[in-house]
């Protein structure tokens, strides 16, 4: 058919052929060019030697030597390099062949009248023979204005901040899958609601897809911020604040390939759970992955092995379990809050200052029982010299002056058992025998001691800390030294009487309370001398609002060349030191950076109308949350007699998967519900028999799991955080489970997490959280 009457989508789909076949001849070249690399670095590494001009007798003939193995050593490595490009460049377009792209816009340059189309998609593709850009990569200066304008004036700048204006007149959208075009729409500023309804209207995986195809302008301009050192992203749950700061990671190393790599950077995860969740994001968008660690694992490298350290998960689970009212329970709420503030900071910083003067504590060193070297003599020397050095230097000192000190001990030990040996009944050997033997016995009762001193293990941390609990004389000098705010902030004195008494009980027991982790790796930091990461030039953390400002303080210190994206949710704040009602403006105030902006994302992608509508009504007068029209079942509410929730609970969970629901979780309060629930689920599925059949095996989650084996999972509210399903079955949402106002905010976690079923039971009345909606008023059906 001649071009001009072929009609438009005809016309799309046969450039979008054409695409294809461009690539997969291209392909055809990389897998060739892979196979003859591969080949080559292979022969290299066998024949290396081979190829080696060996000569020594002769200086000049091993200068010759050595200039032979660098040439063939540049050789290989030149060969690893374009191996590794080619294989990283065929990954990439075998993962953009489904689609390779997702939009266009026509732009027509004001200065020179130059028109172009601009396809767009997750990777650049260039046509080698004729140099043409035949598709771009999204996060391409002029890609921008996709995200950013609707058809009409628009302009970007490029790299050396030149503006090109112009004139937009196509902006369209494809939906294309397994290289055939399925629609496409014309559309405006926004990015096409029809193609966007599509999209969210899919099945969850258990792995989340970064959709660049459906990034609004607002997540635009979060994505492209480069000027901005600090970025806080306040954002409604679903509204897509994950996807985001992974998506503004691929956009800098897009930006910033020449100084920037994904080992620069780092993502802190609230658990092991999230982090496979997200592993596949930057692979996906052409990047490599970057570091990904926990603050809960932070901590314990921080500590020494033999410190087992309480996470936030097992410390909100006293929170929860403990009945409201408990006097205990108010006094660690009360200890958790000061701890975790930044005052408190301010008082471990003034304490640590305190310390180059005076008060600190070292251990004895000691053999069998028998003290060798005194933790009063150790103090002496700290404290006798060099008071101007800095902390951190002179712990270095001291640890080269106790290895010494130890070294010595360990050869007079030598002697001592020399002479013994000699002395003793029945033994024969000779003089060189004996010694060694005398050697090997004074090794073996102090080289433990002088490892031990220079591992830095002579002062005692615990006990330095324990004493900011039982030593009031300390707390007038940090008052009187510290900064102003340190006194007025103090719990009043019966509840600091409190705090203390819990504390000193609970590091008697062993296990550091959460709380009391950071301020004790702080103190160490700041006496050691903190090992700063330097090389981390920029520093991602989600689910901000589970951070404390103590927390955000430690992490300012630890990575000071680095720029921060601080994702969160303040309506999901459900940690103890967030009921007071955390704000991201007082995380602004503690970076206090010029550089600091704040975004807000209100519009939530995720759930349906309906189940956005019942979350919102959970948190009124809280952060606004505006749901994106997208329709769906209501939410269900059924009620039941204790006996028979499991039963009524595994119907539901086996309609909601004959009705086409793929990823399935069953939400409980508390780790300890959800292994109940578990095992009562486990015997109502035996119960069900043939009919269970087809359903996938039900997975418990726990906080040690590592990613998902099972699309039917159950697990706690707090690991829930930051994933979503196809559908939530909420355990046990009756008024004895959701009672008090703390647990609020988990509640509305809990119901944010599905995309488009949402079906709460509950044993007798249901949580006063539903009150004054349709659910609530319903409330009595059975399944």
């Amino acid at each position: 058919m001649p071009e001009d009457q072929k009609t438009d989508f005809e016309r799309e789909a046969s450039r979008l052929s054409a695409i294809v076949r461009r690539m997969e001849q291209l392909g055809e070249k990389l897998q060739e060019l892979v196979s003859d690399r591969k080949e080559r670095v292979v022969a290299i590494r066998r024949d290396f030697w081979d190829d080696v001009s060996l000569n020594a007798e002769y200086d000049d003939e091993l200068m010759e030597t050595a200039a032979s193995i660098r040439a063939q050593a540049g050789v290989l490595r030149q060969q690893e390099r374009t191996l590794l490009h080619a294989h990283d460049t065929l990954q990439k377009l075998e993962r953009s062949m489904d689609a390779p792209y997702f939009g266009r816009i026509d732009f027509t340059e004001t200065e020179s009248g130059l028109r172009e189309n601009v396809y767009i998609g997750i990777m650049s593709l260039v046509d080698p023979d004729t140099d043409e850009l035949l598709v771009y990569d999204w996060r391409a200066p002029i890609a921008g204005m996709f995200y950013d304008y609707p058809p009409g004036p628009a302009s970007y700048q490029v790299p050396k901040g030149e503006t090109i204006s112009g004139e937009m007149t196509l902006k369209r959208q494809y939906l294309i899958d397994g290289g055939r075009l399925l629609d496409y729409f014309d559309t405006g500023l926004r990015i096409g609601d029809g193609l966007l309804a599509q999209l969210l209207g899919r099945s969850a995986d258990d792995k989340m897809k970064s959709i660049v195809t459906t990034i609004q302008s607002e997540q635009n301009e979060i994505i492209r911020d480069t000027e901005s050192r600090v970025v806080i992203v306040q954002g409604a749950a679903g509204s897509g604040k994950t996807s985001v700061a992974l998506q503004r990671v691929a956009y800098l190393l897009y930006r910033y390939r020449n100084v920037l790599t994904s080992d620069n950077m780092v993502l802190f995860s609230p658990n092991r759970l999230f982090s496979d969740y997200v592993s596949n994001v930057l692979p996906e968008l052409g990047e490599a992955n970057m570091r990904q660690t926990t603050f809960q694992e932070h901590l314990e490298r921080e500590l020494s092995a033999a410190s087992k350290v309480e996470d936030a998960y097992d410390q909100l689970e006293a929170q929860l379990t403990e009945p409201e009212g408990d006097p205990r329970q108010a006094v660690r709420s009360a200890g958790i809050r000061f701890k975790s503030s930044a005052a408190f900071a301010d008082a471990i910083a003034a304490y640590a200052k305190l310390l180059e003067r005076e008060g600190m504590r070292f251990i004895d060193f000691t053999v069998k029982d028998r003290v060798v070297l005194e933790g009063s003599r150790i103090a002496e020397r700290f404290y006798a010299h060099r008071t101007e050095r800095p902390m951190w230097e002179r712990m270095e000192l001291l640890s080269e002056w106790l290895a010494a000190e130890l070294e010595e001990l360990k050869e007079e030990a030598a002697k001592r058992y020399y002479r013994r040996l000699l002395k003793a009944p029945n033994y024969l050997g000779t003089e060189p025998e004996l010694k060694a033997m005398a050697r090997k016995q004074a090794k073996k009762r102090y080289g433990p001691l002088i490892e031990q001193a220079k591992r830095f293990e002579f002062w005692d941390l615990g006990e330095l800390y324990a004493r900011l609990f039982k030593d009031d004389e300390l707390w007038s000098k940090l008052e009187q030294t510290g900064p102003e705010r340190l006194a007025p902030l103090r719990p009043s004195a019966g509840l600091w009487e409190g705090i203390c008494r819990d504390t000193l009980l609970r590091l008697q027991r062993g296990a550091v309370p959460y709380e009391d982790a950071t301020p004790i790796v702080d103190l160490k930091g700041r006496i050691e001398g903190r090992q700063t990461m330097s090389a981390i030039r920029h520093v991602l953390i989600d689910e901000a609002q589970d951070y404390t400002p103590y927390q955000f303080s430690y992490l300012k210190r630890l990575f000071p060349r680095a720029k921060f994206t601080l994702l969160g949710d303040w309506n999901q704040g459900i940690y103890q030191h967030a009921q007071g009602g955390g704000e991201y403006r007082s995380i602004a105030e503690l970076f206090q950076e010029e550089g600091t902006r704040i975004y807000r994302l209100t519009k939530s992608y995720r759930s349906t109308s309906e189940i956005a509508g019942l979350a919102a009504a959970v948190l009124p007068e809280r952060e606004p949350v505006e749901p994106f029209e997208r329709g769906g079942e209501p939410p269900q509410l059924y009620t039941a007699a204790p006996a028979e929730l499991p039963l009524q609970v595994w119907r539901d969970v086996m309609r909601l998967r004959a009705d086409g629901a793929g990823t399935m979780a069953v939400l409980c309060k508390t780790q300890a519900e959800a292994r109940e629930a578990f095992e009562r689920l486990q015997a109502a599925r035996a119960a069900a028999g043939a009919e269970a059949a087809g359903l996938p095996p039900l997975q418990l989650v726990t906080k040690e799991s590592a990613g998902f084996s099972s699309s039917l999972a159950v697990l706690p509210a707090a690991l829930a955080k930051g994933l979503e399903f196809d559908a939530v079955v909420v355990y046990n949402a009756g008024a004895a489970v959701y009672c008090s106002e703390r647990e609020r905010k988990l509640f509305y976690t809990v119901c944010t997490r599905a995309l488009h079923r949402l079906h709460l039971h509950a044993v007798g009345e249901p949580t006063p959280f539903l009150q004054g909606t349709e659910l609530y008023r319903g409330a009595g059906v059975e399944v």
